[in-house]
Formats: structure tokens, sequence, C-alpha cells
């Protein structure tokens, strides 16, 4: 079964990092933009050597389904850790189910 975490990814590699297991063995590390708050990030990603530097505020990570393997790691592959919908299994379009005309008074429907 995989965990479910806040995630940011490199522009540059599409490396998904999770939020609070910075710093990462492959040297890559995420900072608060702004000291003690968890509103803004700073992604300083070592994929090219240089590091890749992409900032996040907290609306643009994406709640994601993470492999064991990831998360022992802290980051992985799209393929690893992968967007979960906000969409409930259970939820649906109720208007899909109600009629858009109203009835007029004395007709019924056909």
């Amino acid at each position: 079964m995989s965990r479910i975490r806040h995630c940011v990814e490199c522009p540059k590699c599409l490396t998904r990092y999770l939020i609070a297991f910075t710093p990462y063995s492959n040297g890559s590390y995420l900072v608060p933009t702004l000291q003690d708050s968890s509103e803004e990030y700073t992604l300083y990603c070592c994929c090219r050597g240089l590091p890749i530097v992409s900032s996040w505020k907290w609306r643009e990570t994406k709640a994601c389904a993470v492999s064991h393997e990831a998360y022992d790691r802290g980051y992985g592959t799209p393929e690893e850790i992968f967007p979960v919908t906000n969409q409930s299994p259970w939820s649906f379009d109720i208007s899909r189910y109600l009629n858009s005309k109203p009835m007029q008074k004395g007709r019924h429907p056909r």
C-alpha cells in the first residue's frame, strides 16, 4: 500500500520530492522561502550537476501516492510518486440525475 504525501517536482528532471524529507540523499534540498513558514518553498535539485532552482507555493504542491521505496528515499520518479485526484471515488455529479427543465403546472413529463 502506498502513502499519500505532498510533493514538489523538479521542472528539469521531473524527480518528485516529499516535502518533509529534506535534505535528500542525492544532494538536493528543499527550504522554506520565509523562515518558519510552510507557505513557500525553494527546491534545489542536483539533477544537472549545478542545482536547478524552482519555487513552490503550498497551493502548488500535489498530494501524491508514494511507493515504499520512494518514501524511504524521500524522492522518486513519476512512476513511483504520482498525483492522486481530489475527487473522492464516492462522489457524483447530482446534476446528471436532475431534470434541468422545470415541469409546467398540470403537465406530466413524457
